[in-house]
C-alpha cells in the first residue's frame, strides 16, 4: 500500500457519483478535518460537517436524526472509511436514517473498493493493470510523467505526447447489466486506445494523444452506431499532461451535456454557453432552474429537450415523440401555463433553454 495516501477531491467526487448511481441518495465525502471535499449536492462542497468529528473520535457509524443537530450536518448516516485499521475520511448518506441504513453496507463497500483500487495502482503486473495505473495516476493524483509512468508506458509500447486529453464513455442500461457490452476492453484496443480504465459502475475513462483526437472519436462513433451500443461520450479539453485532471473535469461536464441531450458524443471545446454557466453561483443556478422548470414533469422536460434539439420545429419534434402535431402544441401550452413562459415565443424560449442547460450542470 502507498504510505501517506491522500484522497483527492477528484477521486472523492468519483466515489460519491458512483455511489449515487446505485444508492439513489445524496452522498458526501468528508475529510478528517470536517471539510466536505466531494458531494452529489454541489452546494455542500467546501462546507464544514461537524458530525464528522464524532465519527472520527468514536471510529464508528453515527446516525443523525434531525437536520442541524450538528453544524453543517443534515440528517442521515455517516460512516468512517477504514482500510487496514486506518481512517481515511468519512462518507455519508443524506436522508431518513431508517431508509439509509439498509444502503450502508453497499456504500462502504463501494468506497473501500475504489480507494483500495487507487492505492494499489503502482503495484501492477498485467498490461491491463499497467494501462489502468497510468490513467488513474494522471487523472486522480495529478501525477507528472515520472519514472514509474514512463516504465509503464514503455511496457505498453505507447508514447504519450506532451499534449493529451481525457474522455469518458458512459454505458447506458445500468439497471440491466446484460445490456452492457462485455468486450469494451477489446473495442477500445481495436480503436487504437491503449490508455483506459474502468470506472465503477458503468464508465470508462480514456487518455489519448492530441494527434489522435479526431480519428479516435470518429472511429468510436462509427463503431458504436453500427453495433447499436447505447452510450454517451464526453470529451475533455486538450492540454499538457499536468492538466489532465482539468481535462477529466471537462470531460465530465461534456458527458453530462451529452446524456441530457441524448447525444452519442459531446466535446467540451464546443460548449460555449455551458462553460459560462458553469461559473454561475450554484445557489443562483438552482433558484433559476426551480423557478422556471421546477413544476415540470420528467416527461415535459424530455419533450423540451427534444423540442430544442430540433430547433423548435413542431413537425420534427412531433415525429420524434411519435405524437400528432396538435398533441404537441397542446403539451407546449400546458408547459406555458405551468411555467408562465411560452416555449413558442423566442424570448421566452431562450429563458427555458437556459434553465434546461443549467439543470444539466
Amino acid at each position: 500500500m502507498k504510505k501517506h495516501f491522500q484522497i483527492s477531491p477528484v477521486l472523492a467526487q468519483t466515489i460519491v457519483d458512483a455511489a449515487r448511481e446505485l444508492i439513489g441518495k445524496e452522498i458526501n465525502f468528508i475529510q478528517l478535518d470536517g471539510e466536505i471535499i466531494a458531494s452529489t449536492d454541489p452546494n455542500r462542497i467546501g462546507s464544514f460537517h461537524e458530525a464528522a468529528f464524532l465519527v472520527k473520535d468514536k471510529r464508528m457509524v453515527i446516525e443523525v436524526s434531525e437536520n442541524d443537530t450538528f453544524k453543517g450536518t443534515k440528517k442521515g448516516i455517516n460512516y468512517p472509511v477504514m482500510i487496514d485499521h486506518e481512517m481515511f475520511g468519512i462518507i455519508g448518506i443524506s436522508g431518513d436514517p431508517e431508509e439509509c441504513r439498509s444502503r450502508g453496507f453497499i456504500l462502504t463497500k463501494i468506497t473501500e473498493l475504489l480507494i483500495k483500487e487507487q492505492m494499489t495502482v503502482r503495484k501492477v503486473h498485467s498490461l491491463d493493470e499497467l494501462r489502468s495505473s497510468v490513467v488513474r495516476m494522471l487523472i486522480f493524483e495529478n501525477q507528472k510523467k515520472d519514472e514509474i509512468i514512463n516504465e509503464h508506458l514503455h511496457q505498453l509500447q505507447y508514447e504519450l505526447e506532451e499534449n493529451a486529453f481525457v474522455a469518458i464513455i458512459h454505458l447506458h442500461g445500468l439497471n440491466n447489466p446484460s445490456s452492457l457490452p462485455v468486450n469494451m476492453h477489446d473495442i477500445l484496443l481495436k480503436q487504437g486506445i491503449k490508455l483506459f480504465t474502468y470506472l465503477f459502475p458503468n464508465q470508462y475513462a480514456i487518455i489519448g494523444n492530441e494527434s489522435q483526437y479526431k480519428a479516435v472519436f470518429q472511429s468510436l462513433e462509427t463503431y458504436f452506431l453500427s453495433m447499436d451500443i447505447r452510450c454517451s461520450i464526453g470529451i475533455g479539453s486538450v492540454g499538457v499532461l499536468e492538466e489532465l485532471v482539468k481535462s477529466y473535469k471537462h470531460a465530465k461536464l461534456a458527458l453530462k451535456y451529452a446524456i441530457s441531450k441524448q447525444s452519442l458524443l459531446c466535446e467540451y471545446t464546443k460548449l460555449e454557453l455551458e462553460m459560462i454557466m458553469e461559473n454561475i453561483d450554484p445557489h443562483t443556478r438552482n433558484d433559476y432552474v426551480t423557478k422556471l422548470v421546477g413544476e415540470l414533469t420528467e416527461e415535459e422536460i424530455t419533450l423540451l429537450h427534444i423540442y430544442y434539439k430540433n430547433n423548435l420545429s413542431l413537425k420534427k419534434t412531433a415525429s420524434d415523440l411519435i405524437i400528432h402535431k396538435n398533441t404537441l402544441q397542446y403539451r407546449l401550452e400546458k408547459i406555458a401555463e405551468k411555467t408562465k413562459v411560452n416555449p413558442r415565443d423566442f424570448y421566452d424560449s431562450v429563458k427555458l433553454y437556459v434553465a434546461l442547460l443549467l439543470q444539466t450542470l
